[in-house]
């Protein structure tokens, strides 16, 4: 086999592999990606690093075992690796939304409150946004097949705890352990599918990635809600957690071999990561908490002050020490700011718009959890089609354009059910456009930011770009369900309004979040650099 190494300067610069580019920005690592040469029976090809080449005509199998692995997706290796990396996506977002209609059963069977019930939720959100950020540098500098595999083990272990939990204090616990395995999925199945695929195949890969997230919201409910209202609300885990045990020894047998990082021997910047996951957990914490507990409380203001002054001492620190967990130079990448604004609410109302019309469906329209479940069906479908269909316009079309238009409906999507919230009307009526045309916008936003960012960082940090972006995500769902949660209370529970008018009020706020994101994006991202000729080969101008 032949091998030709382009050998790149240690300056930054420009180059292209497979039709596609990887950029270095200041003080994020130099990538080095030389041209794919394959022998004519060979279905995969092989690319060295310069490090690791041979004289051409030397084949060593020590040596090349080492070098690293790009793939196709059209080859069962490739849809295997796919596979393994949508499922893990697939079911943390399972988790995330199944419970939710799993919370009345929960409720009736250990007596607790409706204050003390959201903890089902929270504790798992906390920990997965909290440690997003440093599951994806220990993916970059300790491999992501470690890391993936180790994450889908502990989700094994914990969701079969949760099954088999007896009382309410330990169903929270084991919800929030449970939340620190689907982070360590999250960046590592990213940074897996946007290394080992390249060009054209890897926005596809990206794509069906996304589908499988939005997939699984819809999933969750459905999944959740036919198991709840039949079997049980544990069974929801004990099955569960087949498909977990199952997709980590696929990906222990399939996924490509971890290849050693050059940051592998350096200093943990042990630190910095403390602080960022003690300060996200808290911010997320105070938003979740503020509306139930009163933003007024001290303890709430003296968190709040705690977790901003955790997240600013660890931008500080990082900016001054060598080996940052978080280069801060990774908001210098052309609109990667924007782009972690738009995913931050878009996604933030979109969870938000769920919790409401979930709520609405059982409580204002008397559904049980299977009549809620069967009446969701459609939102699934449209959401697997509108997210494969925008993976694929991305090879056609600028990704702001369809960015912008993501934002739109999601601006949209709450109206038709603050319009028609009403003991009067039905699902049909007040919950179904809103389902359908919610989900359609999350579907834009998630698969046209996801993509486009992790087209546009080098290669050494693109786990790290994939938790950064996730953490915009988790963060944006506690935002907006604070802001609504603050003004429901202020303006119709504290007035002894119905249910419907208080959820009314609550989908409002999400078309306003929608509003401000949508507002960000047309100014704050350019088109310059996110067109399908720029992640698949063309021009790129710095």
């Amino acid at each position: 086999m032949a091998i030709i190494v382009d050998y790149f300067s240690s300056r930054p610069r420009r180059h292209q592999q497979n039709g596609e580019k990887d950029i270095g920005f200041g003080d994020i690592p130099k990538v080095i990606e030389p041209t794919v040469i394959s022998s004519p029976d060979s279905s995969v090809p092989v690319t060295p690093s310069p490090e690791l080449a041979s004289p051409a005509g030397s084949e060593d199998p020590i040596l090349l075992e080492k070098l690293p692995q790009f793939g196709r997706l059209a080859s069962w290796k490739g849809s295997l690796i796919l596979l393994v990396t949508s499922g893990s996506q697939f079911l943390d977002n399972v988790f995330m939304t199944s419970s939710n209609i799993a919370l009345s059963s929960i409720q009736d069977e250990f007596g607790v409150s409706s204050t003390d019930l959201q903890w089902i939720i929270s504790a798992y959100t906390l920990s997965f946004g909290g440690f997003l950020l440093l599951a994806g540098a220990l993916s970059d500098r300790y491999g992501r097949k470690k890391i993936l595999c180790l994450g889908l083990l502990w989700l094994s272990i914990w969701t079969l705890a949760i099954g088999f939990g007896q009382s309410f204090i330990q169903l929270t616990v084991f919800r929030g352990i449970q939340g620190i395995g689907a982070a360590l999925t999250v960046p590592s199945a990213i940074g897996i599918i946007s290394s080992y695929f390249s060009g054209v195949d890897r926005t596809r890969a990206l794509s069906i990635y996304g589908a499988s997230g939005t997939l699984g919201f819809c999933t969750g409910l459905i999944f959740g809600g036919f198991l709840t209202s039949s079997l049980g609300w544990r069974y929801i885990f004990y099955l569960i957690v087949i498909i977990t045990g199952a997709l980590g020894i696929l990906g222990f047998i399939v996924l490509p071999s971890d290849l050693p990082s050059q940051k592998q021997h350096e200093r943990m910047d042990y630190f910095g990561a403390l602080m960022s996951t003690a300060g996200l957990i808290l911010l997320q914490f105070v938003l979740s908490s503020g509306g139930t507990y009163g933003w007024d409380q001290p303890f709430i203001i003296v968190l709040l002050i705690l977790a901003i002054g955790l997240l600013v001492g660890f931008t500080f620190l990082e900016k001054y020490i060598s080996n940052p967990i978080m280069p801060l130079s990774m908001w210098k990448v052309r609109n990667f700011a924007g782009l972690w604004i738009a995913g931050f609410a878009g996604y933030g109302t979109y969870q938000n718009v769920i919790y409401y019309i979930v709520l609405m469906a059982q409580q204002v329209d008397d559904l049980s959890a299977g009549d809620t479940a069967l009446r969701f069906l459609p939102m699934g479908a449209i959401g697997f089609i509108v997210s494969l269909g925008t993976g694929k316009l991305l090879e056609y079309m600028n990704g702001k354009h369809l960015l912008i238009v993501g934002l739109a409906l999601a601006v949209v999507a709450p109206i038709p059910s603050c319009i028609t919230s009403s003991p009067e009307t039905s699902f049909w009526v007040n919950v179904l456009p809103t389902s359908l045309i919610s989900i359609s916008a999350v579907s834009f936003i998630f698969v046209t930011t996801s993509t486009v960012v992790l087209t546009s960082v080098p290669v050494e940090v693109k786990s790290l770009a994939g938790g950064m972006l996730n953490t915009a995500f988790q963060i944006g769902s506690g935002v907006a369900l604070a802001i609504s949660a603050a003004v429901t209370e202020a303006v119709d529970i504290s007035k002894g309004q119905s249910l419907a008018r208080q959820y009314s009020t609550g989908l409002w706020c999400s078309a306003g979040l929608a509003a401000v994101g949508l507002v960000v994006s047309v100014f704050a991202v350019r088109q310059k650099g996110i067109g399908p000729k720029d992640r698949l080969g063309g021009p790129v101008a710095l």
